[in-house]
């Protein structure tokens, strides 16, 4: 791609990208396969990692996403609460399995009948990370719900996930047999919250540049050059950045 940035510095080694998403929220899904893909422009030594940060979406309409307390509903009903108006939940479907098709995503709607409480999906992805795997199991959890329907709010279920992405023994008897990482996924989330953080997805990069919503995989990549690469221009609204990157961490 054509580069726009007028004045670069040197690339940082390090690239960290804040994914502020829930399970059951299709767009979260495409986000994050969009930044892979966008990420696959990246010239260079520089590694990037993925921070997951839960936000969980109440299945209706004013329910509490209290944990444990998050009521089931069809998942057609949830869809369509969450479209502008004018779009049809029809049109949301095609639109998603399109777009999924292109970043090797399938979205079989079909075979999902509930919207599943995520607090347990989004533990296990919180344990994941002190085995470096978290982006595993996230994306794991996404396949197992948006391709085949699986109960993500099933503890074995959610076990099974864990082994497939490659997680200890150790650290899933920690998640099926305690409530470990439940209150750090609460003041997480509050602190999102507190934030004005009111939907998904939201990405961060480099605790510079702030992407709300879905976007596609050329807006990332712009992203990404801005974070890597900033003006003079965009250095002066780091602090602004750096205050969101703080109340994420």
């Amino acid at each position: 791609m054509t580069q726009l940035i007028p004045h670069m510095s040197s690339p940082r080694k390090t690239f960290d990208i804040d994914l502020v998403a829930d399970f059951t929220c299709p767009w979260s899904w495409l986000g994050m396969a969009q930044v892979g893909r966008a990420l696959g422009n990246l010239q260079g030594s520089i590694a990037p990692e993925v921070r997951w940060h839960p936000f969980r979406l109440p299945a209706t309409d004013g329910e509490a996403a209290a944990a444990g307390n998050a009521a089931e509903a069809p998942f057609r009903r949830y869809l369509e609460q969450r479209l502008p108006n004018g779009i049809t939940v029809d049109f949301a479907e095609r639109s998603l399995r399109e777009a999924g098709r292109e970043l090797g995503l399938r979205f079989n709607f079909d075979q999902i009948e509930t919207v599943p409480d995520t607090t347990q999906a989004h533990r296990l992805t919180f344990l994941a990370a002190r085995e470096g795997l978290q982006a595993h199991v996230a994306a794991g959890v996404f396949r197992a719900y948006f391709e085949s329907g699986r109960d993500i709010g099933n503890v074995d279920v959610l076990s099974s996930i864990g082994e497939d992405a490659g997680l200890s023994a150790d650290l899933l008897r920690q998640f099926r047999d305690s409530d470990a990482g439940v209150d750090e996924l609460i003041k997480a989330e509050e602190r999102l919250r507190g934030f004005g953080v009111r939907g998904v997805p939201n990405l961060l990069f480099n605790g510079r540049v702030f992407v709300p919503g879905a976007v596609d995989v050329n807006t990332y990549i712009l992203a990404l050059d801005q974070a890597l690469f900033p003006t003079t221009e965009a250095r002066a609204a780091d602090a602004e950045a750096a205050e969101t990157a703080r109340v994420l961490h």
